[in-house]
């Protein structure tokens, strides 16, 4: 669906809200990286699932993580699910048709995304941070 690698990266700046060059490289290697090719062996970008796989990590860079000043409560994962699955199933309809690594497929990055796993909940730091604040 997407041949033009500018247009998927312009697809996905816009979906990441990134208005600037300054992650051209990381995106265009995302994007390069997990292409699916068609039945005549044309390369597609895919970039809905680029944005969902950058989302939560320069969502809560962009915004500091913080989600109120009082009471400090913190942007977590869980909170990108909505967009996160919107993005990927859009992907996945783009997709039909092609042939693609099953590393990047939307089933796996979806699990990924959202399977709730210590590291992503922040449990894994919880003892370090403790031990930081003073």
């Amino acid at each position: 669906m997407f041949t033009d690698l500018n247009t998927a990266l312009a697809i996905t700046k816009s979906n990441l809200g990134v208005t600037d060059t300054t992650k051209d490289a990381e995106i265009t290697a995302i994007l390069t990286a997990s292409t699916g090719t068609d039945n005549n062996g044309t390369i597609n970008y895919r970039p809905y699932l680029v944005a969902a796989y950058f989302l939560p990590l320069w969502g809560a860079v962009s915004r500091s993580g913080l989600i109120e000043g009082d009471g400090a409560k913190w942007l977590k994962p869980a909170d990108f699910t909505p967009l996160i699955t919107s993005l990927l199933t859009l992907q996945e309809s783009a997709d039909c048709g092609l042939t693609i690594d099953e590393c990047w497929g939307v089933d796996a990055l979806r699990q990924r995304l959202n399977c709730g796993c210590e590291a992503e909940t922040g449990n894994v730091v919880v003892g370090l941070l403790g031990a930081n604040v003073i």
